[in-house]
């Protein structure tokens, strides 16, 4: 069974138990990112996702120690017109200059005591193959102590839309020395089933090298894929999804429709959005719980009224890595 509890090290002292799901801020798609950030401050007390980017051009402000720990992610997402698979539409985003100088400044001037994580460097117009990006990602550099380290792989060049196995199995013994090893659910397969096998072979690559360390699946967080990934032996997930939509037994559905389900219907839309992102993180914490529940006894009736699709999934799975 590839899904477990696993422990994230970060920096010479500091643990943290996956699974964990870790609520996103972006400018993109999100131009009041700083306001959002401000009325999610008195609800959250575990792990938070921001953008180093987001910071150097003044978007939001830190320190976020708030937060039990921080995921600094590296501006890869923000410098690009790259869309999450949860969007519904290209939104209109125009990058601004970045590039690993303004991430290393953002690094160095870093204030928070708060435990944080440090994504690789990542721009579309810089893409380097497997190795030159492990090395690149070592010379990133880190001036704290409780600060760790986070190799998100991604495709070796411009025009490569997803990553290639066979370019990664081959220097995974190479990753040392990180806290966690990410990749995008975009960039990982072409298909639902295809992802989490890639996922899977990741996980058995890794493990014959580095026993245990935890797979971050950046721009994936909804309440069916997360599972999935989860089982094909992934740890961590992030995402915007949980402020583009609502989670509702077991679905995501769009905000207006949960306003509609849940709250007076003259709840103003502002109060309606609010809510929503309040109500998601708390079931992002039912969440984990359901993943450590299933843990503990490998129950599939945990996953709620989705429950066969995610067993039939995780057999199918199996059944192509077995084939393999």
């Amino acid at each position: 069974m590839l899904a477990k509890r696993r422990i994230l090290k970060v920096g010479e002292s500091s643990e943290f138990r996956t699974p964990m799901l870790l609520p996103s801020f972006s400018s993109k798609g999100f131009p009041k990112v700083r306001e959002t950030l401000k009325t999610m401050e008195e609800y959250i007390a575990d792990e938070i996702l921001v953008s180093a980017y987001d910071l150097h051009y003044k978007f939001i402000e830190g320190p976020f120690d708030f937060a039990s720990l921080i995921y600094l992610d590296s501006g890869g997402y923000e410098s690009s017109k790259d869309s999450e698979l949860s969007e519904t539409y290209e939104l209109e985003h125009k990058p601004r200059e970045w590039d690993v100088e303004k991430l290393q400044e953002i690094l160095e001037n870093w204030t928070s005591t708060s435990p944080t994580i440090c994504v690789s460097f990542d721009h579309p117009k810089n893409r380097v193959p497997i190795p030159e990006q492990i090395d690149r990602a070592k010379q990133l550099k880190l001036t704290h102590a409780n600060h760790g380290r986070a190799l998100l792989l991604k495709p070796e060049s411009e025009k490569s839309v997803r990553l290639d196995l066979k370019s990664i199995l081959p220097h995974v013994k190479k990753m040392t020395g990180f806290s966690v090893i990410g990749v995008t659910e975009k960039e990982i397969g072409n298909s639902l089933l295809s992802r989490m096998v890639n996922i899977a072979k990741l996980r058995i690559a890794l493990d014959e090298h580095h026993v245990d360390l935890p797979i971050h699946i950046f721009g994936s967080l909804d309440t069916i894929a997360t599972y999935l990934y989860f089982l094909a032996g992934a740890d961590i997930f992030d995402g915007l999804t949980w402020l583009r939509y609502a989670f509702a037994d077991g679905d995501t559905i769009y905000r207006h429709s949960f306003g509609m389900m849940k709250l007076p219907f003259t709840t103003n839309t502002d109060l309606v959005e609010a809510s929503c992102w309040s109500h998601n993180y708390r079931y992002m914490q039912d969440m984990k719980l359901t993943m450590g529940r299933f843990i503990v006894d490998r129950d599939f009736s945990h996953f709620g009224k989705h429950a066969e699709l995610i067993q039939r999934a995780y057999q199918d799975m199996n059944a192509l890595l077995e084939g393999a």
